[in-house]
């Protein structure tokens, strides 16, 4: 038979055909495989943010602000069991306040508690470490240092205010509080909250006494604060109808707000540069 010299030919003449394509038309190289570009593991990931960690203040003592239309509100005494209450309360209310802190009742207890009123804008300040008469015990720096200690070393906070208990000063009280970057901050509207007279009492009392640039005192620690709490969603009210601004004290005061770059207890309160307030200072972290 014939057949397989002419299939052995055929065969050859395919092979040899193939060999001229390959040479004449070669196949387009693939295009190189990309992958997305590494980025290293300490590069930051967006934005950088930055967290307040104080305050710069002046002068005092102050029993009130600047005759704006605007008012502070302080709580004393706190942390407390009652704190995370009033922090919901000005939630709601879209208010803020200046809360006074008792330096041995600061504790990683109350972490999440700072934390939260420095995101909402509300402002820390020093009300002593075991809220004594400073003018009878002659202990002011220690209390106030030791208040100080305990308040940065849980928010990352240091306060530029200081309230001295039962509102008793004198001039060595003053000094010491500004040798320590605060300045002492009274009152000049106390509707005696902490005797419970009444939430209705509590409200009539302090829209009786405002006026513009005053400084409120009240209490979220101390004792049951149920009344006080009651209270003030409706002295919110009443002042913003009378034309009121809720403010920090810091705020009415104009003391300036303290910012450096978010590295550490940044939970929930780093916020991008541009947000910040336009005369907040910035410092580089330690």
């Amino acid at each position: 038979m014939r057949s397989a010299p002419l299939a052995g030919t055929t065969v050859a003449m395919l092979v040899a055909i193939a060999a001229l394509l390959s040479v004449s038309s070669p196949r387009a190289a693939s295009p190189p495989r990309l992958s997305a570009p590494r980025v290293p593991a300490s590069r930051p990931v967006g934005a950088p943010q930055y967290r307040i960690v104080g305050c710069r203040s002046r002068g005092g003592p102050y029993r009130g602000g600047p005759a704006r239309r605007a008012v502070a509100i302080g709580f004393d005494d706190g942390p407390a069991a009652d704190t995370p209450a009033f922090l919901s309360m000005l939630e709601r209310n879209h208010a803020t306040a200046t809360f006074f802190l008792i330096g041995r009742q600061v504790s990683s207890t109350f972490k999440t508690t700072l934390l939260r009123e420095l995101r909402d804008g509300d402002v820390l300040g020093d009300h002593t470490y075991s809220h004594p008469n400073l003018t009878l015990t002659g202990d002011t720096g220690s209390q106030l240092e030791r208040t100080l200690g305990a308040i940065r070393a849980v928010s990352g906070y240091t306060p530029c205010v200081f309230r001295p208990p039962y509102g008793a000063y004198d001039g060595a009280v003053v000094q010491s509080a500004r040798s320590l970057g605060m300045a002492t901050v009274l009152w000049n509207v106390d509707p005696s909250d902490y005797s419970q007279p009444g939430v209705g009492a509590i409200e009539q009392r302090v829209l009786a006494q405002v006026r513009p640039g005053s400084i409120i005192i009240s209490h979220d620690g101390g004792g049951p604060r149920g009344q006080t709490l009651a209270a003030y969603p409706r002295i919110i009210t009443a002042l913003r109808a009378r034309g009121y601004e809720i403010v920090t004290i810091n705020e009415l005061l104009g003391f300036r707000p303290v910012y450096e770059p978010c590295i550490r207890l940044c939970e929930g309160i780093g916020i991008p540069r541009r947000k910040l307030p336009r005369n907040a200072i910035l410092q580089r972290a330690p």
